[in-house]
C-alpha cells in the first residue's frame, strides 16, 4: 500500500468522510474538509470540521477547525476553533480548544486549555507549561455541576465553612 496524501482539489471543499453506525473503521484519515461518525473509528483523525453522532466513538487523537462531539471521544482532541461538547458527548483525554460550548449533561474527563490562553502568555499558559500541560483544577464531569443560586443547596462558603470546622 502506497502513502497517498491528498491535496486540496477542485470540489474538496464539499468533500465528506462518513462514517455510519455498525461501520468501524481501523486507520488514521486525513480529509480536507469533514468527517461524520456515527460509528467507531480506532485511529487518528484530520479534518477541518468533525461531527461525532450520538452513536459515534473516536479511540484516537483529534485534530480539527471545529468538533461537534455528540458521542465519545477516547483520546486527545484539539479544536482550534471551537469545540462543542453536547449533552450526549463525552470526551476522555486532553482537549485543547479556541473557543468552547459545553451543553449540561457533557462529559469532560480530562486536562483542559485554551489556544488563546496559551498564545496570551498568561497566567493560565504559564500554569500549564509548570504543570505538564494541566490548568486548574482535576477534571470534571459537567453533568454534576450544580447551581449555586439553588435555594435547596447549601452554597460554596457554607462547604467551606463546614469543612473547616471539622478540622
Amino acid at each position: 500500500m502506497s502513502d497517498y496524501v491528498s491535496g486540496k482539489t477542485e470540489g474538496a471543499e464539499n468533500s465528506c468522510a462518513f462514517f455510519g453506525e455498525g461501520v468501524t473503521f481501523k486507520g488514521s484519515i486525513t480529509a480536507p474538509e469533514r468527517i461524520v461518525v456515527h460509528g467507531t473509528v480506532e485511529g487518528d483523525l484530520i479534518a477541518r470540521d468533525l461531527l461525532v453522532g450520538p452513536t459515534g466513538t473516536i479511540k484516537g487523537n483529534v485534530k480539527v477547525d471545529q468538533a461537534d462531539i455528540q458521542g465519545k471521544v477516547l483520546q486527545n482532541i484539539e479544536a482550534r476553533v471551537c469545540l462543542s461538547l453536547r449533552k450526549t458527548g463525552r470526551i476522555e483525554g486532553s482537549a485543547v480548544y479556541g473557543d468552547i460550548e459545553i451543553e449540561k449533561g457533557g462529559v469532560l474527563a480530562g486536562e483542559v486549555s485554551s489556544i488563546k490562553g496559551a498564545e496570551k502568555g498568561g497566567d493560565a499558559a504559564k500554569k500549564a507549561d509548570n504543570n505538564g500541560g494541566r490548568v486548574g483544577a482535576p477534571p470534571i464531569a459537567f453533568d454534576t455541576i450544580r447551581s449555586v443560586a439553588s435555594s435547596n443547596e447549601p452554597k460554596r462558603e457554607d462547604a467551606d465553612r463546614a469543612t473547616a470546622n471539622k478540622k
